[in-house]
């Protein structure tokens, strides 16, 4: 599977809309992808190039180099190029983040930097955000759990946008309503009335037999000491309204959030 998600994907080939004719063509020759890309306007190209990329994740080029990660390490590389600055010309992060800002995000949201002038991790590959993110919303889907899914999408959005504020309004009530979700799910299986919205449906999930937020390993604890407490808490420390916030806290917002969600909907 690709190291980098959807929007990843989407964000870097935006970029190729911007190139030539010949430019874009000679870069699908390199990759053996002329006959997927149409005798179209370069915006189209990058388009169409973007959704052969996501509908084969597990295509290879041909030195067996997974083909989204290849290219987007290409576009990459050549937006780092278009951000030297000074003389004589260095790697200039501000020139990159004002230039590339949807990129940028993105990359940040995968787990990636460039602040060095090359494409590194900033977080190991066994989180493997993108697969956390795709499974995340598959799972959603699967449990029919729209209205999580629906604050989910639009944190990420926000998050796209730059609007810190806005992405972090939408992480926590992700996290309530979910917890909400789950509750209402499992007592429709166990025959049992619901519990209601909030802190009790959160309760009656740690005090199941066979419990969504485990005591035995900290998560909860009724006192507001257990992870999961501690979790909810951190996504907005002021309480329900979310406040001033950057990028970096955003960011780790957000990774925490779908890290701990994959957990909870696999358990469940």
């Amino acid at each position: 599977m690709p190291q980098f998600s959807r929007t990843t994907v989407l964000s870097a080939t935006d970029i190729l809309a911007n190139w030539t004719h010949a430019s874009f063509d000679r870069f699908a020759l390199e990759y053996s992808l002329e006959d997927v890309i149409p005798n179209v306007s370069t915006a189209k190209k990058a388009m169409e190039l973007a959704k052969h990329l996501i509908r084969n994740p597990e295509q290879e080029t041909d030195t067996n180099e997974n083909l989204t990660d290849a290219v987007v390490g290409r576009i990459v590389a050549h937006a780092i190029e278009r951000s030297l600055a000074g003389y004589p010309a260095a790697f200039s992060f501000e020139s990159f983040q004002q230039s590339f800002p949807a990129l940028h995000r993105a990359l940040e949201r995968d787990g990636f930097t460039v602040e060095q002038g090359a494409l590194r991790r900033t977080l190991p590959n066994v989180l493997d955000l993108p697969a956390a993110d795709d499974e995340v919303h598959m799972l959603l889907d699967a449990f029919g759990f729209a209205t999580p899914k629906g604050h989910l999408d639009q944190g990420i959005a926000a998050h796209v946008r730059g609007d810190w504020a806005a992405a972090n309004a939408q992480f926590r009530p992700f996290v309530e309503s979910l917890f909400d979700s789950m509750a209402q799910l499992l007592a429709q299986r166990d025959g049992v009335p619901p519990p209601h919205a909030g802190n009790p449906s959160r309760i009656w999930l740690a005090n199941r037999a066979q419990p969504i937020l485990i005591p035995a390993l900290n998560e909860w604890n009724g006192q507001g000491q257990g992870f999961m407490e501690a979790f909810y808490r951190r996504l907005h420390p002021a309480g329900a309204h979310p406040g001033l916030s950057d990028e970096d806290d955003s960011t780790f917002r957000l990774h925490f959030v779908l890290l701990v969600a994959r957990t909870l909907l696999r358990r469940l």
